[in-house]
């Protein structure tokens, strides 16, 4: 027989909205509901009308230069702020189609690109959500298990040239590496497993947990465990966080780049070098100078997360590389120092 607290338990269940083929893995608290996917249709709309007008090389590059003209001055910062909006998906979607209709028709693609930008990137997190998923279905279908018509194909391609064509040779080939990798498939297990891997890496979590745990087999160890391992991770990530980052300035690909699939909220920090690259592989090794036996798990893990960061849209292949190369070196430094003066 079932209880009353088991028809609620059961009811709540049910009216958690469930997740789709391209949706992204966030909490099921933050997910969109069918009506608010909905209410972003216009988004949607208006974006492939948009993008219809991207009918030559020469209308891409006006395209990118008008972003990057808008975008030249944001920061990470600007981007943190904006996602503390309040705005409802609906809301975002009115004013995304009323732009479409009122934009002069030589600026519409434009105008509603700066529009559809700013609503995935502020507001409530689920509106955020729902337009982030409509703009995917448009840019990038293959995240959705769908084929790009051939013209949808063509237009892409103008836009990732213009892109590119404005980037440094080095920057370049940066960007373009990371499209490949970036537009892989994105299937709704890779996407949760990539999600949750660089969660629970997030400052070298898991590491420490690992730590942890061997503090709890041998107490006798903590003084080495601190000084050999945990405060050299500890110093590791905090320097590549923040004096390292805040020194080169680059700015995450999503925001370079409109086709870089975007898995999970877009982080508010520079994107160079890579933080969690630097954490994961900094504590790979230093885990391994205690424990030998788990070198083979630690470089396998520490590479997942790395080559996750890319997946995600976090990051460029060159962010990813020098974090862990600075991971590396950092720990060994940071490690050498806590031995010697003991």
């Amino acid at each position: 027989m079932t209880t009353s607290s088991e028809k609620k338990k059961k009811k709540k269940s049910n009216s958690l909205p469930k997740q789709q083929l391209g949706d992204t893995p966030v909490p099921p608290w933050e997910m969109p509901t069918p009506e608010e996917k909905k209410q972003a249709e216009p988004v949607r709309k208006a974006l492939k009308e948009a993008l219809t007008r991207v009918d030559s090389q020469e209308k891409a590059d006006q395209v990118i230069e008008h972003l990057e003209g808008k975008e030249s001055g944001e920061t990470p910062a600007d981007v943190e702020q904006a996602q503390a909006g309040t705005e409802t998906a609906g809301e975002a979607a009115r004013k995304v189609e009323k732009k479409a209709q009122v934009a002069p028709e030589s600026k519409k693609t434009e105008k509603v690109l700066d529009e559809t930008a700013r609503a995935a990137s502020g507001g409530e997190k689920r509106k955020r959500e729902a337009v982030s998923q409509a703009v995917q279905e448009v840019l990038n279908p293959e995240q959705q298990g769908a084929a790009p018509t051939a013209a949808n194909e063509r237009q892409r391609e103008y836009l990732r040239k213009a892109v590119l064509k404005r980037l440094s040779p080095l920057d370049a080939i940066d960007a373009n590496l990371f499209l490949q990798v970036n537009h892989l498939p994105h299937t709704r297990l890779l996407n949760v497993m990539f999600y949750w891997l660089t969660l629970v890496f997030t400052g070298g979590a898991t590491w420490y947990l690992c730590l942890g745990y061997s503090f709890l087999r041998k107490r006798h160890s903590f003084g080495s465990l601190v000084r050999e391992a945990a405060l050299p991770l500890l110093i590791t990530t905090t320097l590549v966080e923040h004096p390292v980052k805040a020194y080169f300035k680059r700015r995450r690909p999503f925001i370079t780049m409109i086709q870089a699939i975007v898995i999970g909220k877009k982080p508010g920090s520079w994107s160079f070098p890579s933080g969690h690259s630097a954490s994961a592989f900094g504590g790979a090794w230093l885990l391994n100078q205690k424990f030998p036996g788990w070198k083979g798990l630690t470089y396998t893990l520490a590479s997942l997360v790395a080559f996750s960061r890319i997946y995600l849209g976090d990051h460029y292949p060159g962010d990813v590389l020098s974090g862990s190369v600075l991971g590396f070196l950092f720990a060994r430094i940071f490690r050498w120092l806590g031995k010697s003066r003991h």
